[in-house]
């Protein structure tokens, strides 16, 4: 699957391309966790947190700019919060 694929895939709630986006940026995501948390635990709490909330928001994505970068800044804002 291609990115507009997925995301097309994610806005309809289809599990097959949510667990492709996780796998996809999982990694990516998590490493972002680790610079604003202060353990493993906390950044892996956050990532969870921060992947509920791109799957509850991602309508929202209107095709503007990075989606990755859409997606960590949904990640940091999580962090602080």
């Amino acid at each position: 699957m291609n990115l507009e694929q997925l995301i097309k895939g994610c806005k309809k709630h289809q599990i097959k391309a949510q667990s492709e986006l996780y796998t996809r940026y999982k990694d990516v995501l998590y490493t972002l966790c680790l610079k604003y948390c202060k353990n493993t635990e906390e950044a892996e709490d956050n990532l969870q947190d921060a992947f509920i909330s791109i799957y509850n928001n991602i309508s929202k994505y209107k095709g503007k700019g990075s989606f990755e970068g859409w997606m960590k800044r949904i990640t940091i804002n999580k962090a602080i919060d």
